[in-house]
């Protein structure tokens, strides 16, 4: 009973997280969708080429322009240190460093690294006012509830 007792506890905290989602800006619900769709294409398609990865990324993200990707990923993988001197990688080499990144990674250092890239390239295309805390709270709901069915269509 008691373990049933805990699982509630998620569920209610779903439920509250999807209230709150309903009063997001427009802007930073894009931002948390194409921060996690966007990490999670990438860590899906390990072994593609970064061409085919940005295919799929502009398919499933229509209104993500090239440029912004670019310069939003290129952050990500300079604070990340994904790569040495590579601060004005094109966008197809930034894609490249991020799959032989997350290609070393497993288990649970995986899933904390796409949390924390998800959240970072979230923040990257947030408004500037947006608080990290905002996005570091909606990221789980926002893969599970949004991105997951998003990426299945």
């Amino acid at each position: 009973m008691a373990f049933f007792d805990f699982l509630h506890i998620f569920t209610d905290l779903f439920n509250s997280i999807s209230k709150a989602w309903k009063k997001l800006s427009p802007e930073v619900k894009d931002a948390l969708v194409h921060g996690s769709g966007v990490i999670s294409i990438i860590n899906e398609h390990l072994q593609d080429t970064p061409e085919g990865v940005f295919e799929i990324i502009e398919q499933k993200f229509p209104k993500l322009t090239k440029e912004k990707l670019s310069g939003a990923l290129n952050q990500v993988a300079d604070k990340l240190k994904v790569a040495q001197d590579t601060t004005d990688a094109d966008l197809f080499t930034t894609i490249k460093n991020l799959q032989t990144y997350f290609s070393g990674l497993e288990g649970k250092f995986w899933e904390g690294a796409a949390s924390t890239t998800s959240q970072l390239l979230s923040i990257a295309f947030s408004p500037d006012d947006t608080p990290f805390a905002k996005v570091a709270l909606f990221i789980e709901y926002v893969y599970r509830k949004k991105v997951k069915k998003q990426l299945e269509n």
